[in-house]
């Protein structure tokens, strides 16, 4: 978990790209959302998981993360991102 931790926060460069493409991405499938609605709202999902990526060093809980508290919190996060991809992924899937 502390890998997973530290990876996390020394990829912000990563992040922050990713962040920016996914954000031009959704901007321009915005302007043609009457026939890429489901895409649109893809790419929203991937710059809402960039943007949580991008800002976790700024979380206090894991600037240590040797302490246990904080690998208790990464592994609630973890299964939070996933259960917010999984159910975005499952609206997405209706529309």
């Amino acid at each position: 978990m502390q890998k997973i931790i530290f990876e996390i926060k020394n990829s912000q460069t990563t992040w922050r790209k990713s962040f920016y493409a996914a954000l031009v991405i959704a901007v321009v499938l915005f302007f043609f959302r009457d026939r890429f609605i489901a895409e649109f709202w893809i790419a929203i999902l991937a710059t809402f998981n960039f943007f949580v990526l991008l800002n976790v060093p700024k979380i206090p809980i894991f600037v240590d993360e040797t302490r246990k508290e904080a690998r208790y919190l990464a592994i609630i996060f973890i299964v939070m991102m996933f259960m917010v991809n999984y159910f975005g992924l499952v609206f997405i899937s209706d529309i």
